[in-house]
């Protein structure tokens, strides 16, 4: 005797094998072709370069920065694997928590199709800029000031026709009823008992270590260019301001929910009366596009700082608001009987 709950089981894993392999080739293999067959035809050129290629054209369209044409070649294949590798981490992050079960209508490919769209979009259009640079220069060719800007208007428009036949490509993202999580069960409070829960949230170490990239990128200049050393530092504060956010406290009390950066200043509340209903909820980053403060297709806004366990905070005057914190289901329980003890 067939039993149809296995057989959907069944069904739902091979689903999100296949979803896995789809994901696989438009994040990874698709752009990863691209960078090979751009990179192979840029070495072939180099015979044909001057000794120095401009890499930057200002405002006007007249080149103002110059390099050799291998270190052109190596940068492009630098700056393009480490996309391929940035938009991987993203649409993959915490993609492995999602396990398919019996009746989800839940697709991996709908779930991450903001982020994932993104990547092949992203390494044609860096693509077809520097393929199309590079052949203005072919031969010492001297291109006209208008040519820059052509090429890399070409190269946006090309990158926006990716992206879209990406995105209609991937399954739609269909937020049904059987989608919309269900309000965690409320603490079991006594009259007139008063409760607080607080918990942290880091980025994870890929993330934090781009910002400290960043950190030292902005110095170099900073060290460099002395003259010019308001602007790095400033850059370098706002950077700092960034960096702070990678961490987070997630506290709920009478007050509602509070969320505040590493050194204390708030980022947002949800006041007690304008909770509806909380939810604890799995969060993937690529829903989001990706880690800090986003919104997804269906209008949640977030604050994303890791995949795994979040709040959804349902909201009376707004989008729900979703927020990645560990023990997220004692924090929608305890913000529910917060929210049935105040009416």
């Amino acid at each position: 005797m067939n039993d149809p709950v296995a057989a959907t089981s069944v069904d739902a894993r091979e689903r999100d094998r296949h979803d896995r392999r789809v994901l696989l080739a438009v994040v990874v293999w698709v752009p990863l072709a691209i960078v090979l067959v751009s990179t192979v035809i840029q070495l072939i050129w180099i015979p044909r370069m001057p000794d120095e290629v401009a890499v930057h054209w200002n405002a006007a369209g007249e080149p103002d920065r110059w390099t050799t044409p291998g270190r052109a070649v190596l940068a492009y294949a630098v700056i393009s694997l480490s996309l391929i590798l940035a938009l991987a981490i993203a649409s993959f992050a915490g993609a492995r928590a999602l396990r398919p079960h019996a009746g989800s209508p839940t697709r991996l490919l709908s779930r991450v199709r903001p982020t994932a769209s993104f990547a092949p979009a992203t390494i044609v259009m860096v693509s077809l800029v520097m393929v199309g640079l590079g052949a203005l220069q072919l031969d010492g060719a001297q291109p006209p000031q208008w040519a820059a800007p052509v090429v890399i208007g070409v190269g946006l428009l090309v990158g926006a026709l990716v992206w879209w036949i990406t995105w209609r490509a991937l399954p739609a993202p269909d937020r049904t009823a059987a989608d919309t999580p269900s309000a965690t069960p409320a603490l079991d409070l006594a009259p007139g008992e008063r409760a607080v829960w607080t918990a942290t949230a880091s980025a994870p170490w890929p993330v934090i270590a781009l910002i400290g990239f960043a950190l030292v990128a902005v110095i170099v200049p900073f060290v460099l260019s002395p003259s010019s050393w308001w602007l790095w530092a400033l850059v370098f504060v706002l950077v700092l301001v960034l960096a702070s956010t990678a961490w987070i406290r997630v506290t709920v009390d009478r007050r509602g929910l509070t969320v505040r950066s590493l050194v204390g200043i708030r980022l947002t509340r949800v006041p007690l009366e304008a909770v509806v209903a909380a939810a604890d909820v799995e969060v993937l980053p690529a829903e989001f596009g990706g880690w800090g403060f986003r919104f997804d297709v269906h209008g949640r806004r977030g604050i994303i700082i890791r995949s795994g366990q979040g709040i959804e905070v349902e909201r009376a005057d707004a989008p729900p608001l979703v927020v990645t914190v560990a023990d997220a289901r004692t924090g929608a329980a305890l913000l529910n009987a917060l929210v049935q003890a105040g009416r």
